[in-house]
Parts: C-alpha cells; sequence; structure tokens
C-alpha cells in the first residue's frame, strides 16, 4: 500500500491502474479496502485510486476531523501523487467527505459519485443515536459497533448468499480503531446540509444506491437526483448499503459508464 506525508500526517492509500483518476472514499467504520472489487474491476480503464482517511486502515491517527478538513486530506493526497483534476466517489460518510470536496474544490473535481448516502444532515435523534454510538465503542469496542450495525449494513440476500462478502465487511468494520470512531461520530453529526444546495455542483454526477439500503434508502437517492439537473440515478438491485461489496459487477458497470465520459 502505498503512502505519501501530507500536512504531518502518513496516509496510506491502495491504487491500480492507468488513466483518468477515479477516487473512492471508503464510508464508516471502514477503509479503503471496502473498494477491492473496484479496484480491480476497473484497473484496465482508470487510475483508481482509494485512500485510507486519516485515523482509517492504515492511515495515521491525528485528533479529531471534519468532513471538510477529510475533503482537505484528500486534496492534498490527490496533489501530492499527480491525480488531479479527478472523478471522485463516496460512499456514506464517503460521499458527505465528497460533497464537502465537490464545494471546497470544484475546479479539481471533472466528476462526482453520490454512493449509497444523503444530502441531509442529522436530525436530533440522528446525533444522540451517535452519541450511543460513540459509548458503545468506548465500552464494547470496535465489535459491539459492528455487531450493532451490521443487521442494516448488507440486503438479506446477501446474508444469505455471500458470506464472504459479509464476512469480509465484518472484518473491516471490526478492524477501525476506538478513537477514529468517536472522532468520526462527532464530526458526521457535525457535518454540512446539503438540501437545497447540491444544484451548485456544476460537475457531472452519478447518484448510486442499493435497493434495500436502510441508512440511505431510494427515496433519499431520488430527492438528491432531483435536485441535480442532468444527474444520473442507478438503483442496484438486491443491494443494500454496501452495493459496491454486494453487487460490485452492477456498481462497476456503473462507475465505468459515467466515469468514462467525464
Amino acid at each position: 500500500m502505498p503512502t505519501k506525508t501530507i500536512n504531518n500526517l502518513e496516509m496510506h492509500y491502495l491504487e491500480a491502474g492507468r488513466g483518468t483518476p477515479l477516487v473512492l472514499i471508503h464510508g464508516f467504520p471502514l477503509d479503503a479496502r471496502m473498494w477491492e472489487a473496484q479496484l480491480s474491476g476497473l484497473d484496465g480503464r482508470f487510475r483508481v485510486i482509494a485512500p485510507d482517511l486519516r485515523g482509517f486502515g492504515r492511515s495515521a491517527q491525528a485528533g479529531p476531523f471534519t468532513m471538510r478538513s477529510l475533503a482537505g486530506d484528500v486534496h492534498d493526497l490527490l496533489a501530492g501523487i499527480g491525480a488531479l483534476p479527478c472523478v471522485l466517489g463516496g460512499l456514506s460518510m464517503g460521499g458527505y467527505v465528497a460533497m464537502a470536496y465537490a464545494t471546497r474544490f470544484p475546479r479539481d473535481l471533472r466528476g462526482l459519485m453520490l454512493i449509497d448516502t444523503k444530502h441531509e444532515a442529522d436530525t436530533a435523534e440522528g446525533k444522540e443515536n451517535r452519541r450511543k454510538m460513540v459509548e458503545l465503542a468506548r465500552t464494547g469496542g470496535a465489535q459491539a459497533v459492528a455487531e450493532q450495525m451490521m443487521p442494516r449494513m448488507v440486503a438479506a440476500a446477501t446474508r444469505q448468499n455471500n458470506p464472504a462478502c459479509v464476512s469480509r465487511l465484518r472484518q473491516i468494520m471490526e478492524s477501525c480503531p476506538i478513537s477514529t470512531i468517536e472522532h468520526a461520530q462527532l464530526a458526521m453529526c457535525d457535518r454540512d446540509d446539503y438540501r437545497g444546495r447540491l444544484a451548485s455542483i456544476a460537475v457531472p454526477t452519478l447518484i448510486v444506491v442499493g435497493d434495500q439500503d436502510a441508512f440511505s434508502p431510494p427515496a433519499v437517492a431520488r430527492a438528491m437526483h432531483a435536485e441535480m439537473p442532468g444527474s444520473t440515478l442507478r438503483i442496484i438491485a438486491d443491494a443494500g448499503h454496501m452495493a459496491p461489496m454486494e453487487q460490485p459487477g452492477s456498481v462497476n458497470d456503473a462507475i465505468g459508464e459515467f466515469a468514462a465520459g467525464c
């Protein structure tokens, strides 16, 4: 796994292929390994880059962060490895980072992909649930967080028919440091609300959602699509919140077709 030091932070990333930079930002509590099927499936057409955000995976921990500061980390990494402008996508929390990137660095963006994510800020109930998850992590560790989240992470068909996917997902989730869980939950509590603001993002945009996503359901994806004239919406059959891992072929087809036109 390559490493680049940015802002006194050792940041790791996965990379495969050549061509247009295609950057994929992981969700919570995950890391770049969630994109393994995209790195191996799209490397023949693009330079696929998947960073470990600060504190996640093999990237160093460096205290609290925000979605905007994570976007800054990604931009600095890409500048450092000559991968700008890029097509940028993120899943769930990674989508929040991608939206922050699109508003901070529009000139360094060729296309935006919002995958199993939402444009709404947390409700009061959502913020309280995040605080409870911080306490759960402190008392039970990453394993307890994974146990609580897993039932909503993938579709029922994935749980029944793809145990390898479920096992890999749990393995990645359980490796997340407790301090990173806390920092991420607090950062997502305070993230920006992009409702009514998405139309200002001028680059081509792809919205992808699993048809059984319990965290950011298709109705939310349709609302984002309605706010972004000219955006493309792809609903992935038999997938939950982790569509890129559950149905990599369908997701790779959607990403590949979109990124080729950016």
